[in-house]
């Protein structure tokens, strides 16, 4: 998924480079770990020159902007990405293109393509599904190149639930503010079903060699400038060999939207989103963690808690599993009642690599905590579906608190440890709605 780190995220790569790059890694330090330097590259000159002219004589102003950098390939703009989804999705910011829906709007037990958040680092390419090609190479026995069609017929495709949420999701509820993408407190997450071929069975073909130790994702997106570094994350062979952990072509049912992958995508479910590598081009097989920006610069969080506003430690660990959560969807923030009225509660509750055994709810700002019905387990890494009924007997406003509880016994805090880079919000979520006089 998407990378979200702090500051300006505006790093492209043309796209013969990127892909060149991606697909061809040399061994260096760590094996198969360094990315060659590509030999493509396009001249930007983004500011206008003034010609040097005698004091005496006057200063020429240029009449027209220099042209703008030629992109390598095709694009998709913001606009037309915009207009597949439902109108209820915010854009938070055009460059890189991210958007998302607040919790009231995910009420659905699975996420509906036109309602699953976006989340770019460079511009969505406009991919096709012929000729497109997946490369698989680095500590394997068999090199493969598959093409689109290659994939489907190879190897048995499986459909599952599995949660895709940006390591930034609820970033705004931190205080104070770290830089980064402003999701909402309850945006940049959703469950839809994925279909493809699992992972484990493409490395199996290829024939994974003992020293083997992660497995690194090259995508094909591509920007308008050429300094930018390529987003590129790897995962342990242990995930990537997990059951659920697929090269996707379809999201419920239909093929991927062009800015969810299409043609192909890496799902890591129950992961932090920047490890589904989206519009997947190459799998490289390694002996080490990768090492990139995406690694070792962001996605990282303090090996130990800091205080609110510190800067990073040294000493941090990269971002994977999703702490235990849960978001309220029903009702939505603001609604109103009558005194008397039977309240519908409903939401959603997730723990990464763990199970969610408990969601409790509150009606008195957490003094008071009574026990949610949760819908029975569906696929490992799909959400929970829990609900709860109340009937207020006063009148005011009234906060509904929502916390899981997870098969390791950990526990939904009630505000989520601070970290320099916003990651992993899981604070205790609150609704505010109205009861009135009858």
């Amino acid at each position: 998924m998407a990378q979200d780190r702090p500051g300006k995220d505006t790093q492209v790569q043309g796209q013969k480079d990127i892909v060149t790059r991606r697909m061809f890694l040399k061994s260096a330090g760590r094996l198969g770990a360094i990315l060659a330097v590509g030999s493509a590259a396009i001249s930007i000159d983004a500011a206008a020159q003034t010609a040097q002219m005698p004091a005496s004589a006057p200063v020429s102003t240029p009449t027209a902007s220099p042209p703008a950098p030629e992109l390598p390939g095709p694009v998709v703009s913001n606009a037309a990405v915009i207009a597949e989804k439902d109108p209820v999705m915010k854009v938070l910011t055009e460059r890189p293109l991210t958007a998302n829906v607040t919790a009231e709007n995910l009420n659905d037990a699975v996420t509906p393509a036109n309602r699953l958040f976006i989340r770019n680092n460079l511009l969505t390419p406009d991919l096709q599904a012929a000729g497109h090609t997946l490369t698989i190479k680095g500590l394997v026995d068999k090199q493969m190149s598959l093409t689109f069609d290659d994939l489907q017929k190879t190897f048995p495709a499986v459909t599952v639930q599995g949660m895709l949420e940006c390591a930034g999701s609820g970033r705004t509820a931190f205080s104070p503010l770290p830089k980064g993408t402003p999701w909402n407190p309850s945006g940049g997450y959703g469950c839809p079903k994925w279909t493809g071929a699992r992972l484990r069975d493409i490395l199996k073909a290829a024939g994974v060699r003992p020293s083997a130790v992660h497995v690194a994702f090259f995508g094909a997106d591509f920007g308008e400038l050429p300094t930018a570094k390529p987003v590129v994350r790897s995962i342990p062979m242990s995930k990537a060999r997990e059951p659920n952990t697929l090269v996707a072509w379809a999201i419920n049912g239909e093929p991927l939207p062009k800015v969810h992958g299409f043609p192909l995508r890496m799902i890591v479910p129950g992961w932090v989103g920047s490890a589904s590598i989206k519009w997947l081009v190459g799998i490289d097989v390694l002996d080490a963690p990768f090492k990139g920006t995406y690694m070792d610069d962001s996605y990282r969080v303090p090996a130990h808690p800091v205080a609110p506003g510190e800067k990073m430690p040294k000493e941090t660990i990269s971002t994977e599993s999703w702490p235990v959560k849960s978001v309220i969807t029903l009702p939505a923030p603001g609604a109103r009642f009558k005194i008397g009225d039977r309240i519908s509660i409903a939401g959603k509750a997730w723990a990464g690599e763990n199970a969610v055994t408990k969601v409790e709810i509150s009606l008195d700002e957490g003094i008071t905590w009574k026990q949610a019905a949760l819908a029975k387990p569906g696929d490992k890494y799909a959400w929970r579906v829990f609900t709860f009924s109340a009937q207020p007997k006063r009148q005011g406003y009234l906060t509904i608190l929502a916390r899981a509880a997870d098969s390791k016994g950990n526990v939904q805090p009630i505000v989520a440890p601070w970290n320099p880079l916003g990651y992993f919000w899981n604070g205790i979520h609150r609704v505010g709605v109205t009861v009135e006089n009858a």
